[in-house]
């Protein structure tokens, strides 16, 4: 599937197309991981954690359809996977579910 990302000014989401068709929006957050030892950390200061190790990137996908008020889909590891669940919102809405 072809989607075309394209990001808003100002803001931190990011437009989201299919074949020239507007699906709606991601907004992109990070979340720290749970599960960190930081008492490791502040013992060894030399220790190093990348931004990765400490962060995960979420994208949250919202919809709007028909002047209905936006719907957000929930959270996708990626663009790809959020983009996948706008389209798959657009058609079932299109089929009456």
């Amino acid at each position: 599937m072809k989607y075309t990302f394209t990001d808003q000014l100002y803001t931190n989401k990011t437009n989201v197309w299919y074949d020239g068709i507007f699906l709606g929006e991601i907004f992109t957050t990070m979340i720290e991981r749970g599960g960190i030892d930081w008492d490791k950390y502040r013992s060894d200061k030399t220790l190093r954690m990348s931004v990765r190790e400490r962060f995960e990137v979420k994208y949250i996908p919202s919809v709007k359809i028909n002047g209905t008020p936006s719907r957000v889909l929930g959270t996708f590891p990626s663009k790809e996977t959020a983009a996948a669940a706008m389209l798959e919102s657009h058609r079932s809405h299109a089929n009456g579910s």
